[in-house]
């Protein structure tokens, strides 16, 4: 291993060289600078993590709940069927352009090389990097939008809607499924406040058993349309629809119905960007890194598929269409129809709702990632406390046992540190989660699923994808100034046909479907959701606009310096990010114009 070496390129010339020693003065100081770690190398995350946080993400409430609602949108098993696969292939695409721009950028300038330092942050690093000018542009119209709607608020309603189903409860009232909603998150953003392993440990093992519910459901379903009846006092459950006549018959035909139901497809699949929004913690990325990926959403494609097929050997289509069932979610209807008794159905209710809430724990570590990343770049207010992270409570005493144990011996090592966590940008996570809900409180609990999922779809899946793809595309063949890994990942057919069918919903999504069940929102029209979706980038704008004229106001200009330190981890050259050092002054317009000339003389 070799030493940590600065980026000469990118040391702040406000403050001169300095040498780390320094840099402890300038911490106490100081309360513009912050010096903020990776994980340590024990504590960095291995290939089956990366396949766990993806699992645990996609696996959840899309897979369990949604499959009705697109065999209710398409009334058809076949469409059903082709939207699966046809969302795995869109999903692979997405990953080839994240994999593209997340092992390639940024690149900094060390040991006389240009190498590519992988850092957390996801896509709010790649649009940064294509749109550079103006300054903040970029942050605010993606870092607005995901600080409001990057989490998972709609899965807490899910998840307290489930709860009180598995309790005996058949029509939850909207108050305790928002209490116990506000309860789930509040109780895994602690989890991850007190300690980031055991966060770690958690989601790996949610995701090990969300792997074996899926398992379980297939041979159920396959096991029955073989000729096993588990309910010998009824007769055997019989999904017709999988006859060759029936497979493709009276489709909806509904662009519209078709739009809105592939939206949930793509939901359920919007798992893949999880690890991009961590990829500083993960180990030797630039070697591990895009197998993972790739194997974890291969495997996820033939499961979604088996399990959509396992769902209708059960399940005749004219139950799921029976308004009646409309708010029932499939898999109830399938454990019962297998079983014939409710205790089954409460059961699975029960299973799901655990499932969902291994979704919270997933989307709550790496979103507030995200978010920290959002806030080192100095446009939220309190910009530093948000981008600060604490040794957790866990590391602490950990580390006082250890110094009891062996007095005579250092707990840390020179090169190490204790762990830590966001604790800031948890709390933050916390209240926009919290935010949405009380927003769409008025709601009934369906509905409120319904349009946050949608919403969430909407802005962060296809609204970045199509804007990151198109990002990629631009920067590759119209600026030509990206420089791809090696080896390369492909040519442009991924980012073509990942950009062309985001824009393609973004559209669609503006129709209403004749059917009254396809609609998002029952109580409104459908256009409603991407209308909203749609000004999340004014959002960005106006933040933007308003930085702007605080400045002006202030006569200073807010300069944001990120110093990367890095280390070398293999003799084929791969570096990565060991720890940064951010720092936000705010000068007067003639002291940043002095700073722009130094660092363009790389003084």
């Amino acid at each position: 291993m070799e030493e940590v070496r600065p980026i000469p390129a990118m040391v702040n010339p406000l403050l001169g060289n300095f040498d780390e020693e320094d840099l402890v003065d300038l911490e106490v100081n100081h309360e513009r600078i912050r010096k903020e770690y990776t994980p340590s190398r024990h504590e960095k995350l291995r290939s089956f993590t990366v396949m766990c946080l993806i699992f645990n993400r996609s696996i959840g409430s899309g897979i369990f709940a949604t499959p009705a609602k697109i065999l209710r949108a398409t009334n058809s098993v076949g469409v059903n069927t082709v939207f699966w696969a046809i969302g795995g292939f869109l999903t692979i695409c997405g990953i080839l352009v994240w994999l593209e721009f997340g092992l390639s950028i940024p690149r900094e300038h060390v040991d006389g090389k240009d190498h590519a330092v992988p850092r957390s942050g996801g896509e709010k690093n790649y649009l940064e990097w294509v749109l550079r000018r103006p300054k903040f542009l970029a942050t605010c119209m993606y870092g607005i939008a995901f600080v409001i709607l990057g989490n998972l608020s709609g899965n807490a309603i899910a998840f307290g809607r489930y709860v009180l189903l598995a309790a005996g409860h058949e029509d939850p009232g909207t108050g305790p499924v928002i209490g116990l909603a506000i309860g789930a998150l509040t109780v895994v953003a602690l989890l991850h406040a007190i300690s980031r392993r055991g966060g770690i440990v958690v989601n790996n093992c949610f995701a090990i058993l969300k792997i074996g519910i899926l398992l379980t459901i297939i041979i159920l379903g396959f096991t029955v349309r073989g000729g096993k009846n588990f309910n010998s006092e009824a007769p055997r459950p019989n999904g017709s629809s999988l006859s060759p006549g029936d497979t493709f018959s009276d489709t909806s035909g509904a662009l519209a119905s078709y739009t809105t139901a592939f939206l949930y497809v793509m939901y359920t699949y919007s798992g893949f960007e999880q690890p991009f929004y961590v990829l500083s913690e993960v180990h030797r990325p630039r070697k591990y890194f895009a197998r993972a990926v790739i194997s974890a959403l291969l495997i996820l494609t033939v499961l979604f598929l088996l399990v959509n097929i396992a769902y209708v050997c059960v399940i005749p289509l004219e139950m799921i269409m029976d308004s009646q069932n409309a708010s029932v979610d499939i898999t109830s209807m399938f454990f019962e129809q297998v079983f014939g008794s409710n205790a089954a159905k409460h059961v699975v209710q029960a299973l799901v709702a655990f499932s969902i809430l291994g979704n919270l724990i997933v989307m709550t570590f790496t979103a507030t990632r995200v978010k920290q990343e959002i806030a080192k770049e100095g446009i939220l207010p309190k910009s530093l406390r948000l981008a600060t992270s604490r040794t957790t409570p866990t590391a602490k005493l950990l580390n006082k046992i250890t110094k009891n144990k062996k007095k005579d011996v250092e707990a840390v090592s020179a090169d190490e540190h204790l762990e830590q966590s966001p604790m800031a940008a948890l709390g933050l996570h916390w209240v926009s989660s919290v935010f949405l809900i009380a927003v769409t409180s008025g709601l009934n609990v369906d509905d409120s699923y319904n349009f946050l999922i949608s919403l969430y779809a909407y802005v962060i899946i296809s609204l970045m994808g199509f804007f990151t793809s198109l990002g990629l595309l631009y920067a590759k063949y119209v600026r030509k100034d990206f420089l791809s890994q090696k080896p390369p990942l492909g040519g442009p057919t991924a980012p073509i046909i990942y950009c062309v069918c985001n824009a393609f919903f973004l559209i669609t999504a503006f129709l209403n479907p004749p059917n009254h069940q396809a609609r998002t929102v029952s109580v409104m029209a459908n256009y409603v959701m991407p209308a909203i979706g749609l000004s999340s980038i004014l959002w960005g704008v106006i933040w933007w606009l308003g930085l702007q004229f605080v400045m002006k106001q202030r006569g200073q200009r807010l300069v944001v310096t990120r110093t990367p330190y890095c280390e070398k981890v293999d003799e084929k050259g791969e570096w990565v990010l060991k720890y940064e050092i951010i720092d936000h002054v705010w000068r007067a317009d003639s002291d940043t114009g002095s700073v722009k000339m130094m660092q363009r003389r790389g003084e």
